[in-house]
């Protein structure tokens, strides 16, 4: 029996304007994904692309110059109601077409109009069966009546629309369909060429062998920075293009869905009208020296822009918040960050997906601050011949460099290193000119990473297993009162709570100096805080419902 891949992911639309929309795969079982039912499906071939073509003008973008492109638009126009196979039986009609764009290696849908029957369900399914979207219901359509779809290994897509005895057909029309040209998912070289398969991922090609995968030792120290990097599937009317970016923490530490990436991975004149955004999280190799068994099934689609500047008038980034909250099956975590004007150059790592490949870590010599016209970036050199350690390349575009204490400090913005340029150096928006931007809300990363003003100058990250604080009121913490204060270390206080708790301890200049869990009880409410130095403290407490603040100081 085959073994059939079901996405069951939020899916939204990306809207510029930045309300919010998600849409519900409802699961089920599409009856007519079988061979002998595809041979008399309604088929519709498109007019044949020139891969090699589009391959040959990609080869002079550079990083920075643009998202990496994977696949381009056809403008069509299919009416699954008129143009399909009718099959009617005693439950309803269904209706039975499939798209064909010779020679891709990927395609996805894009429909100007789905308005579903009462009752009525959609299916989405690929060649060999094994990849099938839905069930879709009426209620997943958009408000302005269009549908997207996820995209779709091979060439052809399959659609099995129902509809119930008794309704009218409703309205499904296709306008748009996307041609992947690059082997986004290793449907092409998995066919012909098992070798080639072996040295890239599902999502596209590394052009380099320098890579470093993180699941290797390389990475042991970066576990959880690992979990935050997140590869990016960016649509418009004219193409879809592949970045990275990660997903980073706030002041309150609700786990609202940020993700940090580069503001020319969206840039309108670079990629046409953005329509919409997919985030692939915890695609990796699960093996070291070898790229084999990643999986894009943990995906969420849709987000809308907060804020952005761009590399003439800033630093280049692009912060993100996703449609649907990030489910704990992902394992995110939310990356901590150093906004200080020194905080960017100790050098620690950088985390990508090159060439929308599996995710890599690649490790800096040295990081400097820039200077004159280049002064909003930090610069990267890596090691080079023997001693190098990885590098970037385009598709890593938007990717998170992180300092020595494990804290965002950049996004990659351009550079000219490869494996077969290790000595290139790379440029990195900083973190430090991003914080204030521009001085408005839609160009600078304070008024979301720090709604509150607390103007904490660096904030360690997030795990999702930390106590789930998604309701805590933490704009207005209850003070409570510490004692013994000033105290040898340890700590007590009272609480009405009880259970597990979080805590986090910051100095006088905002930085945060420990951090931890403890579990509250009816006999115990306490936090050992003795190996801090003596001095004053903030202590931030989180429960479940509520956060408190108490000043501490610590005195032997």
């Amino acid at each position: 029996m085959k073994k059939i891949i079901r996405f069951f992911f939020a899916l939204a639309a990306m809207m510029i304007s930045g309300s919010a929309f998600a849409q519900i795969s409802h699961g089920g079982s599409p009856l007519f994904n079988h061979a002998m039912d595809k041979a008399v499906t309604t088929r519709i071939d498109l007019d044949e692309i020139n891969n090699d073509l589009l391959l040959r003008e990609d080869e002079s973008h550079t990083k920075g110059s643009g998202p990496m492109r994977v696949g381009v638009m056809q403008d069509v126009a299919i009416d699954v109601v008129a143009d399909g196979k009718v099959v009617k039986d005693a439950q309803g009609t269904h209706f039975l077409l499939s798209v064909n764009s010779p020679g891709a290696s990927f395609v996805s849908l894009h429909f100007s109009d789905f308005q579903l029957s009462e009752g009525s369900t959609v299916f989405f399914y690929d060649q060999s069966g094994d990849v099938v979207l839905g069930s879709f219901l009426p209620e997943d359509v958009m408000d302005d009546g269009t549908f997207y779809t996820q995209s779709i290994p091979g060439s052809t897509i399959y659609i099995e629309y129902y509809v119930p005895a008794g309704q009218e057909p409703g309205r499904l029309v296709v306008d748009q369909l996307c041609h992947g040209y690059r082997d986004i998912f290793g449907y092409v070289s998995n066919m012909y060429d098992a070798e080639v398969e072996a040295m890239k991922g599902q999502l596209g090609y590394a052009d380099g062998d320098c890579h470093i995968n993180v699941v290797c030792s390389d990475g042991d120290d970066w576990r959880n920075q690992i979990r935050s990097v997140v590869a990016l599937e960016i649509r418009s009317n004219v193409g879809s293009f592949m970045c990275s970016g990660a997903v980073i923490n706030n002041t309150r530490q609700d786990r609202t869905p940020y993700v940090l990436s580069a503001y020319h991975c969206q840039d309108p004149d670079e990629i046409g009208t953005l329509r919409q955004i997919v985030t692939y999280f915890l695609y990796e190799s699960r093996y070291c020296e070898s790229n084999a068994g990643g999986s894009i099934s943990k995906s969420i689609t849709g987000a809308t822009i907060k804020s952005k500047l761009s590399y003439q008038s800033g630093s280049d980034f692009l912060l993100l918040q996703l449609n649907s909250n990030i489910p704990d099956s992902y394992t995110p975590y939310y990356a901590g960050w150093d906004r200080t004007a020194g905080g960017g150059t100790s050098a620690g790592a950088c985390i990508h997906h090159p060439g929308g490949d599996y995710k890599k870590i690649s490790f800096p010599l040295r990081v400097t601050n820039g200077t004159g016209y280049y002064s909003k970036f930090l610069i990267v050199n890596w090691y080079t011949g023997n001693q190098n350690r990885g590098v970037t390349e385009q598709g890593s575009s938007g990717s998170p460099l992180f300092n020595a204490q494990k804290r965002i400090v950049g996004q990659l913005f351009a550079g000219t290193s490869s494996c077969d340029s290790t000595a290139g150096i790379d440029l990195y928006g900083r973190f430090y000119s991003s914080w204030t931007g521009n001085n408005t809300n839609t160009g600078r990363l304070s008024a979301w990473l720090d709604p509150d003003g607390t103007n904490v100058s660096s904030l360690d990250g997030l795990d999702y297993q930390d106590v789930a604080i998604d309701n805590v009121d933490l704009a207005k913490p209850q003070s409570i009162k510490v004692f013994p204060n000033p105290s040898k270390g340890m700590v007590y206080f009272d609480v009405d709570a009880l259970g597990d708790a979080n805590y986090k301890v910051f100095d006088l200049n905002g930085r945060c100096v420990a951090e931890g869990r403890t579990v509250l009880t009816a006999t115990s409410q306490a936090v050992n805080l003795g190996s801090l130095p003596e001095g004053s403290y903030v202590m931030h407490l989180y429960t479940s419902s509520r956060s408190y603040s108490a000043t501490v100081v610590i005195a032997r």
